[in-house]
């Protein structure tokens, strides 16, 4: 679907509040891992690996990304909380290489880029007439 699991990962963030089909897993997922989280406990804190194993394999549904309107490139967003709570921002772990797949966002119209990707890669999206904010 995506190359690039970290842009897939932005697209999951940009459906958290569209009530997505896959949301209640998510949400399940989130109270056993994530709400018994030891925050601080590691040096360099990695995904929990039943959500990440989740995220990359969760089918994103047509009428889903037909959702899509918005995508925000930015560490802060809260898909990375429900990956590692106490991630920092620090490090590239997140860092979009491609976006190859976009197209299937038939109906994305803006992107607000603040991180996690040099601009040029955000290239093919201004080309199909998608703002770049």
């Amino acid at each position: 679907m995506f190359a690039d699991l970290n842009f897939k990962l932005i697209v999951i963030d940009a459906l958290l509040e569209k009530d997505p089909e896959f949301l209640p897993k998510l949400n399940g997922l989130k109270s056993t891992f994530v709400d018994s989280y030891e925050w601080y406990s590691e040096t360099n804190p990695k995904p929990i690996p039943e959500i990440l194993e989740f995220l990359e394999n969760v089918v994103l549904l047509k009428n889903d990304l037909d959702k899509v309107e918005e995508l925000i490139f930015d560490g802060g967003s809260d898909i990375y909380s429900f990956l590692i709570p106490d991630w920092d921002g620090e490090d590239g772990i997140f860092d979009v290489a491609s976006i190859q797949g976009f197209e299937q966002l038939r109906n994305l119209k803006r992107v607000h880029h603040i991180s996690l990707c040099p601009q040029q890669i955000l290239q093919p999206m201004v080309k199909v007439g998608i703002e770049i904010c």
